[in-house]
């Protein structure tokens, strides 16, 4: 006798257990804000429960979408040097974030990079004229991005994660980080610190001086210093007149200010507070654990996802996001 083939779990299974309709399990996998975020909970927790696996095949053909979004990722030589430590770590958790947030809704990730000599845009005009994805996240945006202005005129999907030109369409998530800036200086006001000095990055990138602006709301008479290595800050601390606290707008600034007091003698935590942020994997792991901001990467990822299926259906009236990066506090400060 043969064996029957077990029977393939359907939308209405997932809808009858979630105790919603068909639509609403649709929704929750293909546009999850135009569900309230307890039924978007409730369905993936049956989906789960079953093991829901949409089909993409049938899918992909009835929507002519190939359920792929587009992760470019434009990295130089140098991008993994000692001056970018934790990147990886960054970019681990902001791509295992976005690959589970797609996954729920049935869609995959492409990650890739232009080749040798070629542009990121290139890259997305071949993405583009292949119809590989249905979406293309930007990394890195900067006040009139080219990237950005070529999608637009080319009225194709995208999120961004980090902000876009006053001009320029506002899907995006970005890091609060001015806000989030703020929660430090707060706390260590709190603590009773008052002289600080600001390791800043020299740098054009946004999110250096949304950081700096934050900290300056709380300690308008910090002594701001910037770098362009982490050569330069082991050696202005290592001369520096000693503050209440070394604030750094990174998490490796804030290990080289550490590592440069304590060749002095100098007790990080108790003669002097080290502050940093990010949040990289290392930053719990050292002799004394540092204090920091920690980027919410799971977070960003699913936002940046829903916000790539809003384009994705033409639900494009929306601002952007900020996603506040939550105070750690540990022994440095």
């Amino acid at each position: 006798m043969a064996t029957q083939k077990p029977r393939r779990t359907t939308v209405a299974d997932v809808a009858r257990l979630a105790g919603v309709s068909a639509m609403t399990v649709s929704n929750v996998l293909n546009a999850p804000h135009r569900v309230s975020e307890p039924t978007v909970q409730t369905v993936r927790a049956a989906i789960e429960e079953l093991g829901y696996t949409p089909n993409h095949a049938a899918r992909a053909l009835s929507s002519g979408r190939s359920q792929v979004i587009g992760l470019p990722l434009y990295l130089e030589d140098d991008t993994f040097s000692e001056q970018n430590p934790g990147l990886g770590g960054f970019l681990h958790g902001l791509l295992g974030g976005l690959v589970k947030a797609a996954a729920v809704s049935g869609y995959g990730v492409h990650v890739t990079t232009p080749t040798e000599g070629a542009t990121e845009i290139a890259l997305y005009e071949r993405l583009i004229a292949a119809r590989q994805v249905d979406a293309i996240v930007v990394l890195e945006t900067m006040p009139k991005d080219e990237r950005i202005e070529f999608l637009s005129q080319r009225r194709f999907p995208f999120v961004a994660f980090g902000r876009t030109g006053p001009q320029q369409r506002q899907c995006w998530v970005d890091v609060d980080n001015e806000t989030s800036m703020v929660g430090i200086a707060q706390h260590l006001r709190s603590t009773g610190r008052e002289r600080a000095v600001y390791l800043a990055t020299d740098s054009a990138l946004p999110w250096v001086h949304q950081r700096q602006a934050g900290f300056l709301r709380e300690f308008p008479s910090a002594d701001v210093r910037s770098f362009g290595s982490l050569e330069a800050v082991a050696a202005y601390v290592a001369e520096a007149d000693r503050p209440d606290v070394f604030v750094a707008d990174n998490d490796a600034y804030a290990v080289v200010a550490m590592r440069a007091l304590q060749r002095r003698g100098i007790t990080v935590g108790e003669d002097v507070a080290v502050t940093g942020f990010n949040d990289f994997p290392f930053a719990s792991m050292l002799d004394t654990p540092l204090t920091t901001a920690r980027i919410p990467l799971r977070d960003i990822a699913r936002c940046l996802f829903e916000r790539a299926l809003r384009e994705i259906s033409g639900d494009t009236d929306q601002p952007g996001r900020l996603v506040t990066a939550p105070l750690v506090v540990r022994s440095s400060a």
